[in-house]
């Protein structure tokens, strides 16, 4: 209960109110919300140097605004209190869930692995030297299946730190004094393959347990943890969480999660360890009755929480069996394979009556070769592609959806919430990078939305 002062003591404390504010203004670099307030489909505007994305209207895309504003631990929770009988704000921290993407790129990175390797050895194998003899003889010498069996397996050169979801946004906390936790580190219980009913628990308790007021902010199917679990909870609602930024929650389901191509779905299988429940949970004939029969508590819920779903979108051009294809005939081209014949024709006429030898060390030369060819393209080449290539064309084309690459974006749309496009990018783009596959987003980029969404919320939160 507030009591309610005489005049006198108002304007005190009014006076205490807006010498706090600017205190809090001034540490966080003041949060500027220059974008459009109204409900178009405009974008908004970049948000000075807070790297706030502004927050008016649904549909706009969010600006970068810069890299500062963050404001050091300020930036997130500040201190004390105003008045002299009211409680005391509670210290804020940023809660971290994540969805499977980690488990999802290392499966993905996997099968173009398994596709390059698969291609180089298929393109090898079609090697066979002919060698022109005195007196109209000619002798052709298979060399392919040997250089075939020979190759050495080709790992993609993951850089460290790839794949690990809000890793790039742990560092930049880190380096601010920003207070967080990323409930995979700090829950036992949380696995980001397990079913929904499982992680929402394993939140819940989490947030029943901390004496913190909470800013979430979910990636993925952590979105869908993250739902149910403040549903199951409204007694949370304002006081434990404050807020809520759901990074391209798939609430109504994604078509890859349905029944589509064998090849998305033993990816997305080896992605959540063969769970097959927790790939259940992502089905749009999942989803939709939920979100359905949950609309009155989602609405009630979005009008005591300030929630942001924020969501991107891109368009693939190609797949990854076709550039796996493509990248190992660029590798075993007209002039390395020029090279191989000569090795063979130099190795042949050294005993030209040993074939098995020939092949042997024509082989050890010719794998050399392609060693150094590959190691040399590699990287280069894997940065042209998206890895999220095959799902996203598979719902771009098959299905006619614009989408991340995993999620469309009307699945992301919550009743009662702020939804925000962000720039051009996949699935992986707010939360990770994916070196050394194509990134849409640099390591700024990411923080610097990251940041100035949990601003927005906060922003919300004070208008409240």
């Amino acid at each position: 209960m507030i009591l309610r002062p005489d005049n006198a003591v108002v304007n005190a404390t009014r006076l205490r109110c807006v010498v706090y504010a600017a205190l809090i203004f001034a540490a966080l670099g003041s949060p500027a919300c220059s974008g459009s307030s109204d409900d178009s489909d405009g974008t908004d505007g970049t948000g000075g140097t807070a790297a706030s994305a502004g927050n008016g209207g649904n549909g706009g895309q969010v600006g970068t605004g810069g890299t500062g504003g963050a404001g050091g631990s300020a930036g997130i929770g500040g201190e004390g209190g105003i008045g002299g009988t009211e409680a005391q704000p509670k210290e804020q921290e940023v809660l971290l869930v994540g969805g499977f993407m980690s488990e999802l790129y290392e499966a993905l990175s996997l099968h173009l692995e398994d596709e390059i390797n698969a291609a180089l050895r298929n393109a090898a194998r079609s090697l066979n030297v002919h060698i022109d003899l005195p007196l109209n003889q000619s002798i052709d010498i298979a060399i392919g299946d040997a250089i075939a069996s020979a190759l050495p397996w080709f790992d993609l050169p993951i850089q460290p730190g790839g794949f690990v979801t809000f890793h790039a946004q742990e560092l930049y906390f880190d380096a601010e004094g920003i207070a967080y936790q990323n409930l995979s580190k700090v829950s036992p219980s949380f696995d980001t393959s397990e079913s929904v009913e499982h992680n929402a628990d394993a939140i819940l308790e989490f947030l029943r347990n901390t004496d913190k007021q909470i800013v979430i902010v979910s990636h993925s199917k952590g979105g869908l943890d993250t739902l149910e679990a403040l549903l199951d909870a409204p007694e949370l609602w304002g006081e434990t969480v404050a807020g809520w930024v759901a990074l391209q929650a798939p609430f109504y389901g994604s078509p890859v999660a349905d029944p589509s191509p064998s090849a998305i779905n033993a990816v997305l299988l080896s992605a959540v360890g063969g769970n097959g429940e927790s790939l259940d949970d992502l089905k749009t004939t999942t989803r939709t009755p939920y979100m359905d029969a949950r609309e009155a508590q989602i609405a009630a819920l979005s009008a005591s929480v300030p929630i942001i779903s924020a969501y991107s979108t891109y368009e693939a051009t190609g797949t990854v069996t076709g550039f796996a294809t493509t990248f190992a005939n660029s590798i075993l081209n007209a002039a390395l394979i020029s090279q191989i014949t000569q090795i063979v024709i130099d190795n042949y006429w050294e005993t030209p009556l040993d074939i098995p030898g020939i092949i042997a060390r024509s082989t050890a030369e010719a794998v050399n070769l392609l060693r150094t060819r590959v190691a040399d393209a590699l990287s280069d080449a894997v940065a042209t592609l998206g890895l999220m290539d095959l799902t996203n064309l598979y719902m771009s084309t098959v299905v006619g959806v614009p989408n991340d690459g995993l999620v469309p974006r009307d699945s992301t749309l919550l009743t009662g919430a702020i939804h925000r496009q962000l720039t051009l990018g996949d699935h992986a783009s707010p939360v990770m990078d994916v070196d050394p596959m194509k990134n849409f987003w640099t390591v700024d980029h990411r923080n610097a939305v990251t940041i100035g969404l949990i601003h927005e919320i906060r922003t919300v939160t004070q208008g409240n």
